[in-house]
């Protein structure tokens, strides 16, 4: 697992998970690795968000996360 900053994103049946122990989420964008946008959520307000239903196939996908703090950080997963 990839943990930087209290910031945790995971993959599990097709659901992209999101975790932040610190701060709240502000932003989350997922991009394919060609840089294709396929989700953006502003204003999430939360500590944990799930983007379920993303229409992709199996591929590396970029999960760019900004935190209210404006700490921002962006992680490679595997999405299966």
């Amino acid at each position: 697992e990839n943990v930087e900053n209290g910031l945790l994103v995971s993959v599990k049946d097709k659901t992209i998970k999101v975790t932040s122990s610190a701060e709240n989420i502000k932003e989350v964008t997922v991009f394919d690795i060609s840089g294709k946008l396929l989700y953006n959520k502003k204003k999430a307000g939360t500590t944990e968000l799930q983007i379920q239903n993303l229409q992709s196939s199996n591929q590396v996908l970029l999960v760019k996360v900004t935190l209210d703090n404006d700490f921002t950080a962006t992680k490679k997963i595997i999405f299966n």
